[in-house]
């Protein structure tokens, strides 16, 4: 029996009002603010599923030249494997915020409102996660979790054939 991969997306979308965040209505993490996404469909690649999950949470519309792999986060909560995250940064025309809609509400931000160091709104592992956003590279972390508390962020060794 084959193990299947559970996927998601995490897409901080840069557009003229600012960058687009979620303040969640649901579980975890319910109201404080996280980037776009959700779980990636089955057939679906996580670029395709971080451009629908924008569209959907927020109706911001990705053109394929302007979205980014920003890296490859596997989610360990309590020592067990949760699943993987895919980062990505993208740009979209201006949309209205805020918005209210079923995940959340839906804003735009400052990266320096994002990046404050005294900003305890946002969700635990977002900070650690920030500059690989806002960076080029696509690196492979790992994010642990003890129960829904942040741990810490790692740098996975790289790979070499």
């Amino acid at each position: 029996m084959t193990l299947m991969t559970q996927a998601y997306t995490v897409v901080l979308c840069q557009t003229p009002a600012g960058i687009l965040l979620i303040n969640r209505a649901k579980p975890p993490y319910r109201g404080r603010w996280n980037g776009l996404g959700g779980k990636v469909e089955p057939g679906e690649s996580p670029a395709a599923g971080a451009v629908r999950e924008v569209q959907e949470e927020s109706g911001a519309v990705i053109q394929p030249r302007n979205l980014f792999a920003r890296g490859l986060v596997h989610w360990v909560e309590d020592d067990q494997w949760r699943g993987d995250l895919y980062l990505f940064a993208a740009q979209a025309a201006a949309v209205a915020t805020p918005q209210a809609t079923r995940e959340g509400i839906v804003a735009a931000w400052s990266r320096e409102w994002l990046q404050a160091p005294d900003n305890l709104g946002l969700t635990p592992d977002l900070p650690a996660l920030l500059p690989y956003f806002f960076g080029s590279d696509a690196p492979e972390l790992t994010s642990r979790f003890t129960g829904n508390r942040f741990i810490g962020l790692t740098l996975e060794a790289a790979h070499h054939d």
